[in-house]
Protein backbone atom coordinates (compact mmCIF):
# COMPACT_ATOMS: atom_id res chain seq x y z
CA UNK A 1 0.00 0.00 0.00
CA UNK A 2 2.83 2.40 0.85
CA UNK A 3 4.45 1.74 -2.54
CA UNK A 4 1.20 2.76 -4.29
CA UNK A 5 1.04 5.94 -2.23
CA UNK A 6 4.63 6.88 -3.12
CA UNK A 7 3.97 6.19 -6.79
CA UNK A 8 0.79 8.28 -6.85
CA UNK A 9 2.49 11.13 -5.01
CA UNK A 10 5.12 11.27 -7.76
CA UNK A 11 2.59 10.91 -10.59
CA UNK A 12 0.41 13.78 -9.37
CA UNK A 13 3.16 16.14 -8.18
CA UNK A 14 3.48 18.13 -11.42
CA UNK A 15 -0.25 18.54 -11.94
CA UNK A 16 -0.69 19.66 -8.34
CA UNK A 17 2.02 22.30 -8.85
CA UNK A 18 0.08 23.59 -11.87
CA UNK A 19 -3.21 23.79 -9.96
CA UNK A 20 -1.55 25.42 -6.93
CA UNK A 21 0.41 27.79 -9.16
CA UNK A 22 -2.79 28.89 -10.91
CA UNK A 23 -4.44 29.72 -7.59
CA UNK A 24 -1.37 31.53 -6.26
CA UNK A 25 -1.01 33.54 -9.46
CA UNK A 26 -4.67 34.58 -9.38
CA UNK A 27 -4.37 35.49 -5.69
CA UNK A 28 -1.48 37.81 -6.56
CA UNK A 29 -3.54 39.42 -9.32
CA UNK A 30 -6.56 40.02 -7.09
CA UNK A 31 -4.62 41.31 -4.09
CA UNK A 32 -2.54 43.64 -6.25
CA UNK A 33 -5.80 45.11 -7.63
CA UNK A 34 -7.42 45.67 -4.23
CA UNK A 35 -5.75 49.01 -3.33
CA UNK A 36 -7.11 50.55 -6.54
CA UNK A 37 -10.52 48.95 -6.08
CA UNK A 38 -10.74 50.36 -2.57
CA UNK A 39 -10.27 53.89 -3.92
CA UNK A 40 -13.35 53.54 -6.09
CA UNK A 41 -16.76 54.74 -4.94
CA UNK A 42 -18.27 51.31 -4.34
CA UNK A 43 -21.60 52.69 -3.16
CA UNK A 44 -22.05 54.62 -6.40
CA UNK A 45 -21.06 51.54 -8.37
CA UNK A 46 -23.63 49.45 -6.48
CA UNK A 47 -26.40 51.93 -7.25
CA UNK A 48 -25.68 51.65 -10.97
CA UNK A 49 -26.39 47.91 -10.95
CA UNK A 50 -29.78 46.19 -10.60
CA UNK A 51 -30.42 45.00 -7.00
CA UNK A 52 -30.69 41.43 -8.29
CA UNK A 53 -26.95 41.37 -8.96
CA UNK A 54 -26.14 42.18 -5.35
CA UNK A 55 -28.58 39.52 -4.16
CA UNK A 56 -27.03 36.95 -6.49
CA UNK A 57 -23.65 37.37 -4.81
CA UNK A 58 -24.94 37.26 -1.26
CA UNK A 59 -26.43 39.32 1.52
CA UNK A 60 -23.57 41.84 1.60
CA UNK A 61 -23.55 42.12 -2.17
CA UNK A 62 -20.98 44.34 -3.81
CA UNK A 63 -20.49 46.30 -0.58
CA UNK A 64 -18.09 43.49 0.33
CA UNK A 65 -15.56 45.08 -2.02
CA UNK A 66 -14.74 47.64 0.68
CA UNK A 67 -12.78 45.04 2.69
CA UNK A 68 -10.02 42.69 1.60
CA UNK A 69 -11.93 39.77 3.12
CA UNK A 70 -15.07 40.57 1.17
CA UNK A 71 -13.15 41.36 -2.01
CA UNK A 72 -11.27 38.04 -1.92
CA UNK A 73 -14.44 36.13 -1.06
CA UNK A 74 -16.29 37.66 -4.01
CA UNK A 75 -13.54 37.65 -6.63
CA UNK A 76 -11.40 34.68 -5.65
CA UNK A 77 -12.43 32.29 -2.90
CA UNK A 78 -16.11 31.77 -3.67
CA UNK A 79 -15.93 30.68 -7.30
CA UNK A 80 -12.51 30.65 -9.00
CA UNK A 81 -10.77 29.00 -6.07
CA UNK A 82 -13.29 26.17 -5.87
CA UNK A 83 -13.46 25.79 -9.65
CA UNK A 84 -9.72 25.08 -9.90
CA UNK A 85 -9.72 22.88 -6.81
CA UNK A 86 -12.72 20.91 -8.06
CA UNK A 87 -11.00 20.22 -11.38
CA UNK A 88 -8.11 18.63 -9.48
CA UNK A 89 -10.50 16.67 -7.26
CA UNK A 90 -12.51 15.35 -10.21
CA UNK A 91 -9.34 14.39 -12.08
CA UNK A 92 -7.77 12.65 -9.08
CA UNK A 93 -10.97 10.76 -8.21
CA UNK A 94 -11.57 9.89 -11.85
CA UNK A 95 -8.09 8.38 -12.16
CA UNK A 96 -8.51 6.37 -8.97
CA UNK A 97 -11.12 3.89 -10.24
CA UNK A 98 -12.90 4.89 -13.44
CA UNK A 99 -9.66 5.90 -15.17
CA UNK A 100 -8.03 2.56 -14.42
CA UNK A 101 -11.01 0.69 -15.80
CA UNK A 102 -11.09 2.93 -18.88
CA UNK A 103 -7.37 2.40 -19.59
CA UNK A 104 -7.65 -1.32 -18.76
CA UNK A 105 -4.92 -1.07 -16.13
CA UNK A 106 -7.24 -2.15 -13.31
CA UNK A 107 -6.76 -5.84 -14.13
CA UNK A 108 -3.00 -5.57 -13.71
CA UNK A 109 -3.27 -3.63 -10.45
CA UNK A 110 -5.77 -6.10 -9.03
CA UNK A 111 -3.50 -9.00 -9.98
CA UNK A 112 -1.03 -7.70 -7.38
CA UNK A 113 -1.26 -8.90 -3.76
CA UNK A 114 -3.35 -5.94 -2.63
CA UNK A 115 -7.09 -5.63 -2.09
CA UNK A 116 -9.44 -3.25 -3.89
CA UNK A 117 -10.06 -1.52 -0.57
CA UNK A 118 -6.38 -0.71 -0.14
CA UNK A 119 -6.17 0.58 -3.70
CA UNK A 120 -9.01 3.04 -3.05
CA UNK A 121 -7.57 4.04 0.32
CA UNK A 122 -4.14 4.63 -1.22
CA UNK A 123 -5.59 6.86 -3.91
CA UNK A 124 -7.70 8.65 -1.31
CA UNK A 125 -4.79 9.35 1.03
CA UNK A 126 -2.82 10.92 -1.81
CA UNK A 127 -5.78 13.03 -3.02
CA UNK A 128 -6.70 14.28 0.46
CA UNK A 129 -3.06 15.15 1.13
CA UNK A 130 -2.73 17.12 -2.10
CA UNK A 131 -6.06 18.89 -1.55
CA UNK A 132 -4.68 20.07 1.78
CA UNK A 133 -1.41 21.17 0.16
CA UNK A 134 -3.22 23.18 -2.55
CA UNK A 135 -5.44 24.92 0.00
CA UNK A 136 -2.58 25.65 2.40
CA UNK A 137 -0.41 26.98 -0.43
CA UNK A 138 -3.17 29.31 -1.62
CA UNK A 139 -3.87 30.54 1.92
CA UNK A 140 -0.20 31.21 2.64
CA UNK A 141 0.09 33.13 -0.62
CA UNK A 142 -2.79 35.37 0.45
CA UNK A 143 -1.01 36.21 3.71
CA UNK A 144 2.29 36.85 1.92
CA UNK A 145 0.79 39.00 -0.84
CA UNK A 146 -1.26 41.04 1.65
CA UNK A 147 1.95 41.70 3.57
CA UNK A 148 3.69 42.63 0.32
CA UNK A 149 1.03 45.20 -0.60
CA UNK A 150 0.68 46.45 2.99
CA UNK A 151 -2.90 45.19 3.33
CA UNK A 152 -4.20 44.13 6.73
CA UNK A 153 -5.99 40.80 6.82
CA UNK A 154 -7.10 38.64 9.72
CA UNK A 155 -4.50 35.87 10.03
CA UNK A 156 -6.76 33.80 12.30
CA UNK A 157 -9.52 34.09 9.72
CA UNK A 158 -7.15 32.77 7.05
CA UNK A 159 -6.26 29.79 9.25
CA UNK A 160 -9.92 28.96 9.84
CA UNK A 161 -10.68 29.41 6.15
CA UNK A 162 -7.90 26.92 5.38
CA UNK A 163 -9.59 24.37 7.63
CA UNK A 164 -13.02 25.02 6.09
CA UNK A 165 -11.76 24.91 2.48
CA UNK A 166 -9.80 21.72 3.12
CA UNK A 167 -12.84 19.91 4.50
CA UNK A 168 -14.99 21.36 1.73
CA UNK A 169 -12.53 19.94 -0.80
CA UNK A 170 -12.50 16.59 1.00
CA UNK A 171 -16.31 16.50 0.86
CA UNK A 172 -16.11 17.06 -2.89
CA UNK A 173 -13.60 14.24 -3.16
CA UNK A 174 -15.91 11.91 -1.24
CA UNK A 175 -18.62 12.58 -3.80
CA UNK A 176 -16.19 12.38 -6.74
CA UNK A 177 -14.64 9.04 -5.69
CA UNK A 178 -18.17 7.67 -5.30
CA UNK A 179 -18.90 8.73 -8.89
CA UNK A 180 -15.65 7.08 -9.95
CA UNK A 181 -16.81 3.79 -8.46
CA UNK A 182 -19.97 3.99 -10.59
CA UNK A 183 -18.64 5.28 -13.90
CA UNK A 184 -16.03 4.00 -16.35
CA UNK A 185 -14.62 7.25 -17.69
CA UNK A 186 -12.16 9.62 -16.00
CA UNK A 187 -13.33 12.61 -18.02
CA UNK A 188 -16.93 11.74 -17.15
CA UNK A 189 -16.13 11.79 -13.43
CA UNK A 190 -14.21 15.06 -13.76
CA UNK A 191 -16.88 16.89 -15.75
CA UNK A 192 -19.73 15.59 -13.61
CA UNK A 193 -17.94 16.56 -10.40
CA UNK A 194 -17.22 20.08 -11.65
CA UNK A 195 -20.69 20.43 -13.16
CA UNK A 196 -22.53 19.38 -10.01
CA UNK A 197 -20.33 21.57 -7.84
CA UNK A 198 -20.79 24.67 -9.97
CA UNK A 199 -24.49 23.88 -10.37
CA UNK A 200 -24.79 23.80 -6.59
CA UNK A 201 -23.08 27.20 -6.38
CA UNK A 202 -25.43 28.73 -8.95
CA UNK A 203 -28.48 27.14 -7.30
CA UNK A 204 -27.59 28.76 -3.95
CA UNK A 205 -27.29 32.14 -5.67
CA UNK A 206 -30.62 31.67 -7.42
CA UNK A 207 -32.40 30.93 -4.12
CA UNK A 208 -31.86 34.60 -3.30
CA UNK A 209 -33.62 35.69 -6.49
CA UNK A 210 -36.31 33.13 -7.35
CA UNK A 211 -39.26 33.03 -4.96
CA UNK A 212 -40.19 29.46 -5.82
CA UNK A 213 -36.89 28.04 -4.55
CA UNK A 214 -36.38 30.35 -1.56
CA UNK A 215 -35.96 28.25 1.55
CA UNK A 216 -34.23 25.44 -0.35
CA UNK A 217 -30.73 26.88 0.05
CA UNK A 218 -29.75 24.08 2.42
CA UNK A 219 -29.80 21.69 -0.54
CA UNK A 220 -26.62 23.35 -1.81
CA UNK A 221 -23.32 22.20 -0.31
CA UNK A 222 -22.12 25.79 -0.74
CA UNK A 223 -24.40 26.74 2.12
CA UNK A 224 -21.67 25.20 4.31
CA UNK A 225 -18.95 27.23 2.63
CA UNK A 226 -18.89 30.89 3.72
CA UNK A 227 -15.37 32.31 3.19
CA UNK A 228 -16.30 35.95 3.78
CA UNK A 229 -17.89 35.26 7.17
CA UNK A 230 -15.00 33.07 8.28
CA UNK A 231 -12.38 35.60 7.19
CA UNK A 232 -14.12 38.63 8.70
CA UNK A 233 -15.25 37.14 12.00
CA UNK A 234 -12.42 34.63 12.46
CA UNK A 235 -15.04 32.12 13.57
CA UNK A 236 -16.39 28.94 12.10
CA UNK A 237 -19.49 26.81 12.54
CA UNK A 238 -18.30 23.45 13.86
CA UNK A 239 -21.49 21.78 12.64
CA UNK A 240 -20.55 22.69 9.08
CA UNK A 241 -17.16 21.02 9.55
CA UNK A 242 -18.79 17.88 10.91
CA UNK A 243 -21.23 17.70 7.99
CA UNK A 244 -18.44 18.17 5.44
CA UNK A 245 -16.34 15.51 7.15
CA UNK A 246 -19.34 13.18 7.17
CA UNK A 247 -19.94 13.70 3.44
CA UNK A 248 -16.29 12.91 2.70
CA UNK A 249 -16.30 9.78 4.86
CA UNK A 250 -19.61 8.52 3.47
CA UNK A 251 -18.44 8.99 -0.11
CA UNK A 252 -15.21 7.08 0.50
CA UNK A 253 -16.99 4.22 2.28
CA UNK A 254 -19.62 3.84 -0.43
CA UNK A 255 -16.98 4.00 -3.16
CA UNK A 256 -15.14 1.09 -1.51
CA UNK A 257 -18.36 -0.91 -1.22
CA UNK A 258 -19.34 -0.34 -4.86
CA UNK A 259 -15.81 -0.90 -6.20
CA UNK A 260 -15.53 -4.23 -4.35
CA UNK A 261 -18.77 -5.36 -6.02
CA UNK A 262 -17.97 -3.91 -9.44
CA UNK A 263 -17.35 -6.25 -12.36
CA UNK A 264 -14.46 -4.76 -14.33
Amino acid sequence: MWNIIKQKLKEQKNSVLIYAGSLIGYAFLMISMFPQMKKMDINALMQSYPPEIAKFFGDSGMASYNTIEGFLAMEYLSFFFMLILTFYIGSAAGSAIAGQIEKRTADFNLSQPISRTKIVLSETIVALFYISIIVIGASLSVLIFCQLFDITINAKGICLFTLLATLFGWAHYGFAIFLSSLLRSKIGVTLLTVGISMGSYIFLSLTRLVDRIKGFENISIYKLYNPETVLKNASIDQNNLLILGGIALAGIIFSIIFFNKKDI
